[in-house]
């Protein structure tokens, strides 16, 4: 038990039953330093990038040799290491790459792979059986109805969206024998993930590709007919807070979370090394306790708990924290909206200037090293470094900058506490934290001295020399146990260590330094050995490109209002309409079927963006209200996320059309097989493709983007109610960027989440040519913002082209190609 009571808070648990459930703390590491950090804190399993497809392509990644190094590193303490493949894999790259990228981990005894792509899914299944795959919150994941459609991929585990409230998760855990993961510290997203173009579009960094150039975290203006109606102080509009939960332990708990993750790979180490160390402790506290007793406890030790969550801030925090969405939807005091960064501590308020000098009281003490900023009117900042330590209650002043603006009232922050970063180096990384062992030596007569070690369920014996008859002085029980014990270079110490040794006998130290040596290493070998394994089928499987559409090219348009649908059906070229679903229910759309239908067109609906519990449920009843005869008139669905194809397929509706989203991605050939077996063949071209890899690709069964405002980003957040309330109405808003680009705001009321569209339409008119040869299934042109004139226009100029052959030059003052010529990297 040394190991146990080496830390103070460990004393007062009582022994967890077996019955318990053991909750996993979940560490980043974007470096070996920071992996060893976590262990050391008292994590269960890291999770890491390797050289390639992660989400965080800038982060200090492990290559092939770390990782294995790692791998290794993580099971001597019996812990576990996850690996993100998270990002979109292009063909050329699951074909080529992939397969080598992923053997040697893999044979290494890698624990699980992170993954976003259903592509790169069933390809890991395919080619490596014995590989627990987890669903990543890149899936953008609501329900357990959509995750339980992976487990025959061997999926074992789905990430929760971060926007998920406790009840939505306890509805999973009823409903799922899927482990369940999810974040419980660190940063938001302000987009559900997985579904943000905003970085892509805007500077062709992908946050499906792992190079999220985090423009979210920029300044923006709130802009509603030409006039600015945010407040121009506060201009991170996208900007959330970090999430904090640590003082909701018990309701997650409860709500049947399994692994407790923590945000931050691009974060240092002792930032891993302690939160994971917090969560560790309270999660443990309250599971030993109970919640009574969990409860009183944290009320007696307040002082130490106040100090945890104070020195986890300190490390870093942006506005402070929130619980994120689990007991709330959405909300102003959710976001952080005058500073998009590290928020730090505030140690003072200025209280007297005077000519370049800033006078305060300190409320904290600071210390040698510290760095503090003097925060002003306007965004105006300045920092230094502090030279001594000084106590709080006393007065400080301090020189700024010349030209800088400062006054009475203005606070000071700590963004750096050095002696807080140095205890927590000394403790957590400076040192690694030894393995106990027990251990047993035998030594008799003429017989060979052997000694067996045990960690965990693994034992070792070793036999070396022979102990022979003492002509002078014997070998004392003291001086074995002086020798055995000295483990210093090595990962263990011996917690207990028996020894039994005969009388009079002569054992040269240099005999117990190589038995001890020879031990050692065994039992390294004896650790790792069980996780390693041999890559049976690492032959790649080409997929022949099955064509089911050979027919001539049509033309479909989206549509999300009456206005634009009536000058849709005015133009007998087009073959089929799409009918948004974001802001009617089923019996409205249902009723548009009659005109489209006398129109000689084809009618499909486009399901809502985002189809978390609350949506689902009133599909449901609506299904149940308008019975199934309801959807004669309906020739299929477009569907943009897997809880919409399970609700499909459990009412029996697969036998219309269905058609994939393009953000139901298929950027390689792995992922149309894998909708293939889901009896879905249609698809959608990823908008982050460029010509070059959509003819690589084939986009013979796929609809093409040709016409419409993307919608960059998709959240759970409203730009509107932050900063002017709750409206209920659908008014047209702008976020206006720094550059004043004018991005407009849609609010979808009814399913309650936010669309931000680009500023500027895809407009692929001059490109007909090279869009001829991809011979696409269909010619998509969506329609959000335009009204029906617009509608005409722009449907009149695309059919004079594709139609009739005709030249027509864009008349739009601003129009963008989107990904068609550039890509992504």
């Amino acid at each position: 038990m040394k190991l146990f009571e080496s830390l103070m808070w460990q004393p007062l648990l009582t022994l967890i039953g077996e019955f318990m459930r053991k909750i996993e703390i979940l560490a980043p590491a974007g470096s070996f330093e920071a992996l060893k950090a976590a262990i050391n804190g008292g994590c269960d399993a890291v999770y890491v990038g390797g050289s390639m497809f992660g989400a965080r392509a800038y982060a200090n990644n492990f290559n092939q040799e770390e990782l294995v190094e790692a791998i290794h590193y993580v099971h001597m303490y019996g812990k576990q290491l996850y690996l993100t493949v998270n990002t979109l894999l292009k063909e050329d790259e699951l074909k080529q790459e992939l397969l080598d990228y992923l053997k040697v981990p893999y044979e290494a005894g890698l624990d699980a792979v992170i993954v976003q792509d259903v592509g790169v899914m069933h390809f890991i299944h395919k080619h490596f059986k014995n590989l627990p795959i987890h669903a990543s919150t890149q899936m953008t994941l609501t329900m357990a109805n959509g995750a339980n459609l992976l487990k025959e991929y061997g999926v074992n585990r789905m990430v929760t969206s971060r926007e998920l409230s406790l009840e939505e998760i306890k509805a999973i855990r009823d409903n799922t024998d899927l482990e369940i993961e999810s974040f419980v510290h660190g940063a938001l997203c302000y987009c559900y993930s997985g579904q943000c173009f905003m970085s892509s579009m805007l500077g062709g960094r992908s946050g499906n590709r792992g190079r999220c150039a985090q423009t979210c975290r920029m300044p923006y203006e709130l802009v509603k007919d030409d006039k600015v109606i945010s407040d121009t102080t506060k201009p991170y509009l996208l900007s959330p807070k970090d999430m904090c939960t640590i003082d909701i332990i018990p309701e997650l708990v409860e709500s049947g979370i399994d692994s407790f993750k923590i945000e931050g790979r691009m974060k240092r180490p002792e930032y891993t090394a302690f939160v994971a160390h917090t969560y560790r402790k309270y999660v443990d506290l309250y599971q030993s306790l109970g919640e009574k007793k969990y409860r009183a406890y944290i009320k007696e030790h307040q002082a130490e708990y106040d100090k945890d969550v104070a020195n986890m801030m300190e490390l870093y925090n942006r506005g402070n924290s929130s619980h994120g969405y689990y007991e709330m939807h959405n909300g102003k005091n959710m976001m952080s909206m005058a500073r998009p960064n590290h928020n730090g501590m505030k140690v003072g308020t200025i209280q007297e200037v005077s000519k370049g000098k800033a006078t305060f009281v300190l409320e904290r003490d600071i210390q040698a090293q510290d760095v503090l900023e003097f925060r002003g009117k306007n965004d105006e900042k300045y920092d230094y470094t502090v030279k001594d330590g000084v106590k709080a209650g006393n007065r400080v002043t301090a020189n700024y900058k010349h030209g800088l603006h400062f006054e009475k009232g203005d606070g000071v922050f700590r963004t750096k506490n050095n002696q807080l970063l140095d205890e927590i180096g000394a403790k957590f990384i400076e040192e690694n934290r030894k393995i106990p062992m027990s251990g047993i030596f035998f030594a008799a007569l003429d017989e060979p001295l052997m000694l067996t070690l045990r960690v965990r369920d693994i034992e070792v014996t070793v036999s070396h020399k022979t102990a022979s008859k003492a002509m002078k002085q014997p070998m004392t029980e003291e001086k074995v146990r002086a020798q055995l014990n000295k483990t210093n270079t090595s990962m263990f110490e011996f917690e207990e260590l028996d020894i039994y040794m005969g009388d009079d006998l002569f054992i040269p130290v240099g005999f117990l330094n190589e038995l001890r040596r020879m031990a050692v290493e065994q039992l390294m070998e004896a650790i790792i050995a069980p996780y390693e394994r041999k890559a049976e089928n690492c032959e790649l499987q080409e997929l022949s490109k099955k064509t089911h559409f050979n027919g001539e090219t049509g033309i479909v348009a989206a549509v999300s209002n009456e206005a634009q649908l009536k000058a849709v059906l005015a133009a007998k070229e087009v073959d089929c309409v799409y009918y948004r679903m974001d802001d009617y229910d089923l019996k409205e759309v249902l009723a548009f079927a009659d005109p489209v239908k006398k129109a000689g067109k084809k009618y499909f609906l486009i399901l809502p963006h985002i189809f978390r519990k609350d949506i689902y449920d009133r599909f449901e009843n609506d299904y149940e209200r308008l019975g199934a005869n309801a959807f004669d008139a309906v020739d299929g669905f477009v569907i943009k996320n897997l809880e919409e194809y399970e609700f499909l397929q459990r009412h029996d509706l697969l036998t219309k059309d269905m058609i994939l989203d393009y953000n139901l991605y298929t950027l390689n050939e792995e992922a149309k097989q894998f909708w293939a077996e889901k009896k879905i063949t249609h698809t959608t071209v990823s908008i982050e493709l460029n010509y070059s890899e959509m003819r690589e690709l084939g986009c013979e069964d796929s609809d093409l983007f040709v016409y419409g405002y993307l919608p960059l980003m998709t959240s759970a957040q409203c730009v509107v109610k932050n900063n002017i309330g709750c409206t209920k109405k659908k008014d047209r808003y702008y976020l206006k960027d720094r550059y004043n680009k004018n991005f407009v705001v849609v609010n979808h009321c009814k399913n309650c989440y936010n669309s931000i569209y680009n500023a500027d339409p895809v407009v692929l008119l001059k490109e007909k040519k090279d869009i001829t040869k991809l011979h696409p299934r269909n010619l998509r042109l969506d329609f959000t913002l335009e009204n029906e004139e617009e509608t005409k226009k722009i449907l009149d100029a695309y059919i004079d082209v594709y139609c009739k052959d005709l030249e027509v030059t864009p008349w739009m003052k601003h129009f963008t190609k989107g990904h068609f010529r550039r890509g992504i990297e």
